[in-house]
């Protein structure tokens, strides 16, 4: 499976630091070498943590065609700008492990092993202390 984390963000918000953090430790790697089924190919997560004076809205689309899931994940500017970056990088995983699982769930994909999915993003995030 392909997953793939980017971000849109102001760079006070300091997401780069936490995408390292995720690199450093193997996630794209330990998703690479996993197989849950042929209706979900890639996943495309990009955390969204902008000016809320812009008024961005959360963008979720899936691709039946490319078998991909693109979504968003909504972080609070304000929020990011105080934290340390362990907090950044918690808070960032358990965004992703409480949000992802039930978008990929509404869309009710025949063949997505989705529980097992979900106990392996809890696996890797534990695995880092991140959640």
């Amino acid at each position: 499976m392909n997953f793939k984390i980017l971000y849109d963000a102001d760079w006070e918000a300091k997401l780069d630091k936490v995408l390292s953090n995720f690199s450093d430790k193997g996630f794209k790697l330990y998703f690479e070498k996993k197989e849950y089924g042929s209706s979900l190919d890639e996943i495309v997560v990009i955390l969204m943590c902008r000016n809320p004076d812009y008024n961005f809205n959360q963008r979720i689309r899936f691709s039946k065609k490319e078998k991909t899931l693109y979504l968003d994940i909504m972080l609070n500017l304000n929020q990011f700008k105080e934290l340390e970056q362990t907090e950044r990088n918690r808070l960032v995983s358990q965004r992703l492990f409480r949000e992802l699982p039930p978008i990929i769930a509404k869309y009710k994909l025949e063949s997505f092993d989705l529980e097992k999915f979900e106990k392996d993003l809890q696996k890797w995030l534990k695995k880092y202390s991140l959640l």
